[in-house]
């Protein structure tokens, strides 16, 4: 996906926080914290309401929130930024 900044530029979507957007880390609640986790491990919408006891459709209103909080736009995005928060850690063996 392509867009066209303001100066006719075409550059690449990248998902990630346009300039002068900041991400608002500290406004997450301690539930999209805990989705925002569990994302950065790899699960599905499904496991996570199924891990939490909560419904898929809240889980799916969590995901939006955190990405409006965090100006991400998809879950790839999301789940670095569970890494770069510390919420998930990444073992470079794969182990």
């Amino acid at each position: 996906m392509q867009h066209v900044p303001a100066k006719g530029r075409v550059g690449v979507d990248t998902g990630m926080p346009r300039p002068g957007r900041k991400a608002r880390w500290g406004e997450l609640s301690a539930r999209e914290l805990e989705v925002l986790t569990l994302i950065g491990r790899g699960r599905s919408n499904d496991e996570i309401a199924k891990a939490l006891f909560i419904s898929p459709h809240t889980v799916k209103n969590h995901v939006s929130s955190i990405y409006r909080k965090l100006t991400i736009r998809d879950r790839t995005h999301a789940a670095l930024a569970a890494i770069r928060m510390g919420l998930v850690r990444v073992d470079p063996d794969g182990e």
